[in-house]
């Protein structure tokens, strides 16, 4: 069902995206990808035939630009907007410097690149666009992580506040309700117990499910570990 429909990829040299990008061209779709850094996909990209930008969505004018390479190449149907940050940490501890990374990150530039894709996709009432959240913002509380918490819960208010606003849209929160399973998340807590970690490729397969939905649509979605 998403055959020959463009979807954007951002983060693309992440460690979520590297299961996304090859569960999204399996499923036909015409990728394009992007992150602030072009090594980290251009081996991802060459795999799948898909182009490439190189944006900081940090800034609105470099996802307004972003957008337009790819309306420029296909209408624009998906966008899997991945960027985010983490930081724990007792919120007395915190300092203004750790907020604004937290809020940029995972607030701001989910924020950019909708009011830049947005347009397209609203014109003809066709689209789908999915970012994530976390297992705290799901449950409405996360100590120890305060910042990022509210930072989750923004970017999950915000996708589900315009559901109701943009006809023909749809929306996707993802809550991965556990620890992914990434080399990188192994590799800083080596002593766990990898087997409870929520696998990346079951979260690109439930992201692609949403995105060939018929009949019916998913707005909100927490995936939780293994028993």
């Amino acid at each position: 069902m998403l055959q020959g429909k463009a979807f954007l990829i951002t983060g693309a040299g992440g460690a979520l995206s590297r299961a996304l990008i090859p569960a999204f061209h399996r499923a036909g779709a015409r990728l394009f990808l992007s992150d602030p850094r072009p090594e980290r996909m251009a081996e991802r990209a060459e795999a799948v035939g898909a182009k490439t930008f190189v944006a900081d969505l940090t800034r609105l004018e470099e996802a307004e630009a972003l957008a337009r390479f790819v309306e420029k190449e296909a209408p624009l149907y998906g966008v899997v907007h991945t960027v985010g940050g983490f930081a724990a940490g007792r919120f007395l501890d915190s300092d203004p410097g750790l907020y604004d990374w937290m809020l940029d990150l995972n607030l701001r530039t989910t924020f950019n690149l909708l009011k830049a894709v947005l347009p397209y996709m609203a014109e003809r009432k066709e689209g789908f666009f999915a970012a994530f959240a976390a297992g705290p913002a799901w449950t409405g509380a996360g100590p120890g992580r305060a910042l990022y918490t509210a930072a989750k819960t923004a970017l999950a208010s915000l996708l589900r506040s315009l559901q109701g606003e943009v006809e023909g849209v749809r929306f996707l929160v993802v809550y991965p309700m556990g620890t992914l399973d990434t080399e990188a998340n192994r590799q800083a807590m080596p002593q766990a117990d990898f087997a409870r970690w929520v696998a990346p490729e079951l979260v690109a397969e439930m992201v692609v499910e949403a995105a060939k939905a018929k009949g019916g649509r998913l707005l909100e979605l927490p995936i939780y570990p293994p028993l």
